[in-house]
Parts: structure tokens; C-alpha cells; sequence
């Protein structure tokens, strides 16, 4: 039977009330984290953590990176948020804000959220042009070679950024660069660099202590995009991004 202590006359489940704290420690973090730093964060045996983080994961609640083997806030607590307030009524809010940028911009648009060190697309509103990018809910893409992934990776330092030089043909100091040249503008870029005849802008969505929660993506056929639409594509989806955030804020914390 499980171990179960008192707290003021309330029995706890000691494997839950745990669980519930390295969950709590991961969704509080800035970036990934490493087992060790939950070991030393919370004084946990090793082992018990590890199972824990297990089980966790295997309910979607603690997402891993494949690469770096650190752990991350799963799916799983978007989509348990979304379940409990009616996930049509929250992206009815969403979505206008979205078509409100492929109605600017005539292209199609997605929202991604972070997952196994992969961006996620969970929704989006698609451009009524013939030749457009489609709009691909369930969709898996890299992070350091596409606009939607860099957003995610625009605050990482050198050393994190070792560990997803695999995706990518550039080199460590041409990322490094290209994200600090990202920071600076506000949003990220991709021409045909994960798939050919494609430009993609990305920006990142933050929380209100700076991190970043989701990120937002205009994709478009490259033929269309020159500098000039760039910089009004990423006008507009740097102000969808701050619409947004305010209605993201509580979404996992």
C-alpha cells in the first residue's frame, strides 16, 4: 500500500505529493532541466525521480529531449487545460487573432507549442490563395531549421545550443548569430531551409516572466516573400504575439 503521512489531520500520498513537486519544479524552470537538478533542487533519491519522471512522461505531463535528455512541461498539460475550459470557446479566441494575420497577409499562419524537443502544431488558419503553404495540425517540425523552432531557441546560450547542431547544416557560431540577430528584431526567419520554395517568419510567445510558451508562424511560398513583405509579415505577427500571450497567460502556470 502506498506511504501515506499526515498534514494537519490530511492524509498525503507521498508518490503523488512528490510527483506533483518535480512537475511543479519543471513547469517553474526557464529552460529544460536535467535530473540532477531536480536531485539537487528538491533532495530526491535518484531513483524515485526517475521512475516518477517515467510515469509522467508516459502521461504526456513531462515531455524528454531525445538529445539533451533533460526534461520539459509536456502537451498534455495544454491539452488538460484546454478539456477543462471547453476547447472550442479558448480557441475561438485564438483564432480570430490568426486569421487576423492571414487576412493581413493573405498567408497561411500556425501556432506551435514545444514537445519531445520538436515544435508542435496545434492550431492555425490557412491562406485562401491557390499556391499557399497548408495548414497541418499534428505537424512535427525541427527547432534550429525552422522559423517556428528558432522561435523557441531565441534565448539560448551557446552551450544549449550545442545540443541541436544535429538539425541543422549550420555550424554553432552561424546559429549563435543568426538567434542573436533574431532577439534583436524580434522574430525568426527560414527560406528555404527545411523545405525548398518556402520562407517562413516566426516569433515567440511569452509568459509573463519572459519565456516563451508557443510560438506563432507565417509560412508562404518564397516566391511571394521579399524584404519588404518579411518585414510586414513580421509586423503583424509580432502584435498576434502579444494578443495572444495575454490569453496564453495560465496556460501551464
Amino acid at each position: 500500500m502506498e506511504q501515506v503521512s499526515k498534514n494537519d489531520g490530511k492524509g498525503l500520498i507521498k508518490s503523488v505529493q512528490k510527483s506533483l513537486k518535480i512537475l511543479k519544479y519543471i513547469i517553474d524552470a526557464n529552460e529544460e532541466v536535467a535530473l540532477s537538478d531536480i536531485q539537487k533542487a528538491l533532495d530526491y533519491n535518484v531513483s524515485t525521480i526517475h521512475h516518477l519522471l517515467k510515469t509522467l512522461i508516459e502521461e504526456g505531463f513531462v515531455s524528454q529531449n531525445k538529445t539533451t535528455k533533460r526534461y520539459y512541461i509536456g502537451p498534455e498539460i495544454f491539452f488538460t487545460w484546454l478539456r477543462g475550459r471547453r476547447p472550442e470557446n479558448y480557441f475561438s479566441r485564438v483564432t480570430p487573432i490568426l486569421e487576423e494575420c492571414v487576412e493581413a497577409t493573405g498567408e497561411t499562419t500556425n501556432l506551435f507549442i514545444r514537445d519531445n524537443g520538436e515544435a508542435l502544431c496545434i492550431t492555425g488558419s490557412e491562406s485562401p490563395k491557390t499556391l499557399r503553404a497548408f495548414l497541418r495540425i499534428g505537424r512535427r517540425i525541427p527547432l534550429p531549421c525552422t522559423a517556428a523552432g528558432k522561435a523557441f531557441l531565441i534565448n539560448y546560450t551557446r552551450e544549449e545550443l550545442k545540443n541541436y547542431l544535429k538539425d541543422t547544416t549550420k555550424d554553432l557560431i552561424s546559429l549563435e548569430e543568426e538567434l542573436k540577430i533574431s532577439r534583436q528584431r524580434g522574430y525568426t526567419l527560414e527560406i528555404n531551409e527545411y523545405e525548398e520554395m518556402i520562407t517562413a517568419i516566426g516569433v515567440p510567445v511569452f509568459d509573463r516572466n519572459g519565456r516563451v510558451i508557443c510560438t506563432l508562424s507565417t509560412i508562404a511560398p518564397s516566391t511571394r516573400v521579399d524584404e519588404e513583405r518579411i518585414e510586414f509579415i513580421s509586423n503583424k505577427l509580432m502584435d498576434a504575439s502579444k494578443k495572444i500571450s495575454e490569453l496564453m497567460l495560465g496556460v501551464f502556470y
